[in-house]
């Protein structure tokens, strides 16, 4: 038995499958005073180092956004106390409802009021003032470009005007010319009717004033036009000739500019003297003095100076009309 009991025992003691190791707890030395203070110090020093400004910022957005994200009250706080005593529930409203706000709708705030946060550093009321002067550059902006855009539509009508306005200028002259032509055809006919005069000597003499309004204008600026050419030939003929000089190719016009012909045509044409009723034809408006010539054109001779063409009686018969759009 002694020996059977050993041999079980023995073979307990081998049997290495079923044995455990139990792990041994890892020796702790003791800190020695040294390390102790390194530690200690190394503590301190990261305790004390002062945050830089973008750490604290981080911390400061975390912890506004952490307060901004809750929307439940403490139950803890004071204010959640006071509430509480004021008959304040979760999830209901203190206070009278809104005006104007219906009984079966409550509006009244059920949360507290949000967090701004101020960025800049400007005193209350900045904001506000910074909106006003935005709104009035927006404004004045507007105004600005509005007026660009009435002032280039006005600068637009204005060209309109003025061309067209020249081109009356023009057909106002062209109807000056066309009565003078009339007249002067009809003043040859009765004093040359058998056309036998040298048409050279049938100038016409006639005053200033005795001409007709409506082409007087005409009549004067061509005299004017021509005093001022004569007298600028005569000043420079009088620079390069000598006063007994006689030219035999010198024609009737310069003869008598020069005052070399002894018997000048005089026309009796005072161009210095007043006018009253020239300046007040003239003080009229172009169109006024275009719708003037024309109507005495069909008046006078039957000539509607739009068609370019005298009809042989009053009735005219053909013509569109009296105005240009008429005949276009």
């Amino acid at each position: 038995m002694a020996s059977d009991q050993s041999k079980n025992g023995s073979e307990e003691d081998d049997d290495y499958m079923n044995m455990t190791f139990e792990e041994k707890e890892p020796s702790k030395k003791a800190e020695t005073l040294m390390q102790r203070k390194k530690r200690l110090a190394r503590e301190a020093e990261v305790k004390g180092r002062p945050k830089s400004k973008a750490e604290l910022a981080e911390e400061e957005r975390k912890k506004r956004e952490a307060a901004l994200n809750s929307t439940t009250l403490d139950t803890k706080s004071k204010g959640f106390k006071m509430m509480a005593a004021l008959g304040y529930k979760p999830g209901s409203a203190l206070g009278v409802s809104r005006s104007g706000a219906s009984e079966a709708k409550d509006d009244r705030l059920l949360e507290p009021l949000g967090l701004e946060m101020k960025d800049s550093r400007s005193g209350i009321g900045a904001d506000a003032e910074k909106k006003r002067k935005f709104r009035e550059e927006m404004e004045a902006q507007a105004d600005g470009e509005k007026k660009q855009k009435v002032e280039a539509g006005d600068f637009r009508e204005r060209q309109q005007k003025e061309r067209e306005e020249k081109k009356m200028e023009g057909q106002v002259w062209g109807a000056m010319k066309v009565c003078e032509r009339l007249e002067e055809e009809e003043e040859e006919a009765e004093r040359y009717p058998d056309n036998d005069t040298d048409p050279a000597k049938r100038k016409s003499t006639k005053p200033l004033k005795g001409i007709n309004v409506l082409w007087r204008g005409l009549v004067k600026q061509r005299a004017i036009n021509d005093r001022d050419r004569r007298m600028r030939y005569d000043l420079q003929q009088s620079l390069v000739r000598r006063p007994e000089y006689d030219d035999p190719d010198e024609d009737k016009e310069d003869k008598m500019a020069l005052g070399k012909k002894t018997e000048t045509e005089e026309v009796d044409i005072d161009l210095d003297e007043d006018d009253e009723e020239l300046d007040e034809f003239a003080a009229l408006e172009v169109p006024e003095k275009l719708s003037r010539l024309v109507a005495y054109l069909r008046e006078r001779w039957h000539y509607c100076f739009w068609c370019k063409f005298r009809y042989p009686d009053k009735e005219m018969e053909g013509c569109p009309g009296l105005t240009e759009e008429e005949h276009d």
